[in-house]
């Protein structure tokens, strides 16, 4: 027979402080839990988000990331017109030459800080099909003009429509703000092709192209084609992987901030452990009562676990309550691949809200066990003479 669930909870109102205090530091470490995972989750969607399932990256061979990429226009000229790349209804290859560069862009504050400046052209709008102007207007081909993405415009000087932005050797105009669904494009600036090559004197070399599959195509046959053909040489993988592989910060901060929770998590344990052997010492008259009424040690142990979890529950509930004002702040941060500055929001997302209340449980249930299992194997004369 169960012990009813209004017996733990009169026990938690009637020892309110040590339960208050417990819970406390079951909350902080839940807190700090939903933080780091809302910051981790927020750097994943923004590098992650910015690859299509149908696109590819192709770069020269060795290169990591585009910003060290480079190769010639023939090679480009030869790898466009591949068949598994999808086409336009007018025949124009889905194959977008870009040039991400770093460049120096002035703070609000008035420092500076690296960001990505890519040349790229009309098309790369049908690949990167996330990318959408929300003020403004395109840039002209040929004109200094830029579209600045809107991760950008709380945090720099001159970026509202209209302004003259320095960057790079040249002064350009912006005539658009641009959003990409909060992935990493919109910490960059974009400019025409052929004016970004001038401005950073790289001659007739493009950094990167961006493909998108024909429906059907095989992507690991184009991706030996591109690497076998002696008129193309170059290496390509699918977006998916290209940014996976940039976020190894990410994991790296996720790893820190489960390590950073559990030995908070530890401190919180035992203090679950001291409120729930202090209880049970309170209780020891009550709990020989029980056993004497006909509830078994089980009952009484199962009773005392589940006291223990509703507080913990009750802590994580609160833990995850304050920290949701964190859900959608913007932040910056530097891509340690790229090393250039991009722009992120704290997400605190469903799977984090259950992660976070099972933590908390999962305190509650460890810091309540060794008490759970003492007053389970207290005798029913042992508990009554201290009557």
């Amino acid at each position: 027979m169960a012990i009813p669930l209004k017996y733990n909870l009169r026990s938690l109102l009637v020892r309110r402080v040590s339960s208050l205090m417990t819970g406390g530091g079951i909350a902080l470490v839940v807190v700090v839990f939903v933080v780091v995972m809302a910051l981790v989750a927020g750097l994943d969607a923004a590098i992650e988000d910015a690859g299509s399932p149908d696109n590819m990256v192709v770069l020269r061979r060795g290169a990591t990331t585009e910003t060290v990429s480079g190769f010639s226009i023939a090679q480009y000229e030869a790898l466009k017109y591949l068949a598994a790349i999808r086409r336009t209804p007018s025949g124009e290859p889905y194959a977008s030459p870009e040039l991400p560069v770093q460049a120096l862009m002035a703070r609000r504050d008035g420092l500076r800080e690296n960001i990505v400046l890519r040349g790229a052209r009309p098309i790369a709008f049908l690949v990167h099909d996330t990318v959408h102007l929300v003020e403004g207007r395109m840039f002209k081909p040929g004109m200094s003009e830029v579209i600045v993405g809107r991760g950008l415009t709380g945090r720099y000087r001159d970026c509202a429509v209209g302004d003259t932005l320095r960057i790079g050797r040249g002064a350009w105009k912006v005539v658009g703000i641009f959003a990409a669904g909060g992935s990493s494009f919109e910490s960059e600036v974009w400019g025409d092709l052929y004016q970004v090559l001038q401005d950073t004197q790289r001659g007739n070399y493009y950094a990167a192209v961006r493909l998108k599959l024909a429906p059907g195509a095989d992507a690991a046959a184009l991706i030996r084609r591109i690497a076998d053909d002696p008129q193309i040489n170059l290496q390509a993988e699918s977006e998916a992987d290209y940014y996976r592989d940039q976020t190894v910060m990410a994991r790296r901060l996720h790893v820190l901030g489960i390590i950073v929770a559990v030995i908070m998590a530890i401190g919180a344990i035992f203090a679950a452990m001291n409120t729930m052997y202090a209880s049970v010492s309170a209780r020891t008259t009550e709990i020989g009562t029980l056993r004497a009424l006909g509830f078994s040690g089980s009952a009484v142990m199962l009773s005392l676990l589940l006291e223990s979890f509703i507080l913990a529950s009750a802590a994580g509930a609160l833990g995850i309550i304050l920290a949701l004002p964190i859900n959608g702040i913007s932040a910056t941060f530097t891509n340690t691949v790229t090393f250039s500055m991009m722009a992120f929001s704290f997400r605190v997302t469903m799977p984090i809200v259950i992660q976070a209340l099972a933590f908390a449980g999962v305190m509650g249930l460890l810091g309540g066990w060794l008490p759970a299992r003492q007053a389970m194997r207290m005798s029913v004369v042992d508990a009554l003479r201290s009557l």
